[in-house]
């Protein structure tokens, strides 16, 4: 059996903390509310140090960061869409395509970055094959190259009426002889 002042006293003290307001964080006074920590931006042996006169202070979503204000090159901005692509799975295409194959992204990327600026820059593309190429159609030059994975490059190129076509060995520290003769021509 219940005590009935007992009972009375709880329901008392249960209406009590109910009804009564209870201040949140917007009329706390600035002081008692604690700032909320952020994780520290340290510098790897990756991140490059950029001279302070060549930062720009952005400001966004009221938090400021510094930018490099060296533009993007046409490298990078290939480079980069080739390396999103490994953030796809099967049928990225809806269409049953197979999941991007790593080692030949990895390919492409070390090919970009053999490229010379004197050429035009390809337009990357993602193979239903999970591949990576490059392609180009420009005036006198279209050219195709498919990256296997495996060390090869499938190519077709058609420069001034020439047509060649064919698959070679991808040392990856030069471009293959054949890509600067028929490309940069």
């Amino acid at each position: 059996m219940t005590n009935p002042l007992g009972t009375a006293a709880v329901a008392k003290l249960f209406i009590a903390l109910t009804v009564t307001p209870v201040p949140t964080v917007s009329h706390m006074p600035p002081a008692l509310v604690e700032p909320q920590a952020r994780p520290i931006q340290r510098v790897t042996s990756r991140s490059p140090i950029v001279p302070a006169t060549q930062l720009t202070t952005i400001v966004a979503n009221d938090e400021i960061y510094e930018e490099s204000a060296r533009p993007t090159t046409s490298h990078e901005i290939i480079i980069g869409e080739i390396r999103q692509w490994n953030l796809l799975s099967a049928d990225w295409d809806s269409e049953g395509a197979a999941a991007p194959n790593a080692l030949s992204m990895k390919e492409a990327v070390t090919f970009v970055r053999l490229l010379d600026g004197d050429i035009p820059f390809p337009e990357p593309m993602l193979l239903a094959s999970g591949h990576a190429a490059l392609y180009w159609n420009e005036s006198d030059l279209y050219a195709d190259l498919e990256f296997l994975g495996d060390g090869r490059i499938a190519y077709f190129i058609k420069n001034d009426g020439d047509k060649h076509k064919g698959v070679l060995s991808f040392d990856s520290t030069k471009m293959p002889v054949v890509f600067q003769a028929l490309i940069e021509a």
